[in-house]
């Protein structure tokens, strides 16, 4: 506003300095041309002033446009600068408010899961402690029966008299002879538990037991008659056998031809007539066939005599093996191949070799595991009785009963 006022001014002084001008040109030319000149001159000098001044104006205001224009600029950046800030602001904040959410509700789950199962498993505790208690329940009441029946028995054995108490004993004695004779293969302990038996029940003098007797003696005569092998003797003379494997003579081991004649056995020739006949009888003597009806076997070298003997000596250690766990196929079949090595690899003309054939031959002949006979039967004869006396104590019981309700 200011330069526009003074630009017009001016203006207007210019245009008075132009009629001064033409007045002044009655004068002569130079005086004129002089005055002309001095007054352009300083009309010229503002009109310089002026576009110098309208210059300058302008490009203060493009300076100040393009001012206004970047501070514009740098305006709406910053503000787009603080806007996308606080945009990224605000979706952190979202995120992190969402992220926050999501832990919360995950812990939540977890204290939510964990709870449930602390529920479950005090569920499954209690129904443990139920069951238990239940099993704790039945085993009481188990017991309370077993007790029940316990009362009941021990007053039916303290009702028992003397007699009862007596069966008792001998039927127990029998049950032990029994097993003795079954289990254990034990002839001698089942023939003293069957007459200990015979002994009680003879102290009762009761001839209803006659029959449970009779079966007890018939039983102790089985058993009596069971001839059981000695164990000890066999074994000793197991080792016997073995122990003299080494002397026993192989067959075709040690060959030995008959002697020759010397020649001076046969006699020397008297006469000249009998010198051809000496001399063949000497060319005789060079080629010899002698006849053996027996098979030779051939020359048997050292170590196998060795395993000959050591597997003789195996089988009688087998039979004493089997002596010993009551095998008879066992002692059968060790003793027979025993017999048949000692048949086929043995010189059987040798005097120990066939005491040892009659050795084992003689041990064949045992029977190791002799049958038991059953002594059960005297047991079953004594529990009917006792049976038949309890139903008899329990008739006449029955009938007082029986009396005492009619009226």
């Amino acid at each position: 506003m200011s330069e526009g006022s003074q630009d017009k001014p001016a203006g207007n002084a210019g245009g008075a300095e132009k009629p001064a001008a033409k007045g002044s040109r009655s004068g002569g030319s130079r005086r004129r041309n002089r005055s002309t000149t001095q007054r352009r001159e300083p009309a010229a000098a503002p009109a310089a002033e002026t576009g110098a001044a309208r210059s300058t104006t302008g490009a203060g205001a493009s300076l100040w446009l393009a001012l206004v224009a970047l501070v514009l600029a740098i305006g709406v950046a910053v503000g787009g600068y603080f806007i996308w800030h606080e945009v990224n602001r605000q979706a952190a904040w979202q995120q992190e408010v969402l992220a926050q959410i999501d832990s919360r509700n995950a812990a939540l789950d977890a204290r939510l899961k964990s709870f449930d199962d602390r529920l479950q498993a005090d569920l499954a505790a209690t129904r443990r402690a139920q069951d238990a208690l239940q099993q704790r329940l039945a085993a009481a009441e188990s017991a309370r029966k077993g007790l029940e029946q316990a009362i009941t028995l021990l007053r039916a054995q303290l009702g028992r008299g003397r007699d009862d108490w007596v069966l008792a004993e001998a039927g127990y004695l029998l049950n032990v002879a029994h097993q003795r004779a079954a289990l254990a293969r034990d002839p001698a302990t089942a023939i003293l538990a069957l007459q200990t038996a015979d002994q009680r029940l003879q102290a009762l003098a009761d001839p209803g037991l006659k029959p449970v007797r009779d079966q007890i003696a018939r039983d102790i005569t089985a058993l009596q008659a069971v001839q059981l092998p000695d164990i000890d003797g066999l074994t000793s003379r197991l080792e016997g056998l073995e122990a003299a494997v080494d002397g026993l003579k192989l067959a075709g081991a040690h060959y030995q031809p008959p002697a020759p004649q010397g020649p001076g056995e046969g006699g020397l020739p008297s006469d000249w007539k009998q010198v051809p006949g000496a001399v063949w009888d000497e060319l005789r003597k060079l080629v010899v066939v002698r006849r053996n009806d027996q098979p030779v076997g051939p020359m048997l070298a050292p170590e196998q005599q060795y395993f000959l003997h050591e597997n003789l000596r195996l089988q009688l250690a087998a039979a004493r093996l089997a002596l010993l766990r009551g095998e008879p196929a066992a002692w059968q079949g060790a003793l027979q191949t025993a017999r048949d090595w000692l048949q086929r690899h043995f010189d059987v003309e040798a005097p120990a070799v066939k005491a040892t054939l009659d050795a084992v031959d003689d041990l064949m002949q045992v029977e190791v595991r002799p049958a038991i006979p059953d002594v059960s039967g005297s047991l079953r004869r004594l529990r009917e009785v006792m049976r038949l006396r309890e139903l008899a104590a329990e008739a006449p019981a029955g009938g007082a009963e029986t009396g005492s309700a009619q009226p």
